[in-house]
């Protein structure tokens, strides 16, 4: 069977994703790529949607990816990305579905809380970063890492 380019990309990426290696996944890499450098990266996404913000001007066109990674753009680039309590990779030293008083003692920078969620903030020396540590039912259920200047 011959699988194109994209498919075969598609294949390794959820194979990776699905894999537990023993180095963080890193989300900040993906902020700011634009579409070709995202299909290159990552091939074509496994769906497309929009998700609706509070405001008009908060609404995103949202790439799906195996492996419960999500990309979220703006004006033809990632500004977050998003992974969810299904995601198996650590990131940050994290490890999705971890309690939240792990997460406290894994965290080694400030971390602010607000509402049901914790922050901290990152300078990748491209843009300034912000992660947001989603607790539900007293574990980790989602992180999102995005541009803090919009």
């Amino acid at each position: 069977m011959r699988h194109s380019r994209s498919a075969l990309a598609f294949l390794f990426l959820a194979a990776s994703l699905a894999r537990a290696p023993a180095e963080d996944f890193d989300p900040t890499r993906f902020v700011g790529l634009d579409l070709p450098s995202a299909y290159a990266a990552l091939g074509a996404p496994q769906e497309v949607f929009s998700f609706r913000g509070a405001q008009a001007s908060q609404d995103n066109v949202v790439f799906y990816y195996p492996g419960f990674l999500y990309l979220f753009w703006y004006q033809n680039r990632v500004w977050q990305v998003r992974v969810d309590r299904r995601f198996a990779r650590t990131v940050f030293g994290l490890s999705l579905g971890m309690s939240a008083e792990d997460v406290g003692l894994t965290v080694l920078r400030s971390v602010v809380p607000m509402g049901d969620s914790l922050y901290f903030d990152i300078d990748d020396g491209r843009y300034p970063l912000r992660v947001r540590l989603v607790i539900a039912g007293g574990v980790l259920s989602d992180l999102y890492v995005y541009r803090s200047d919009f």
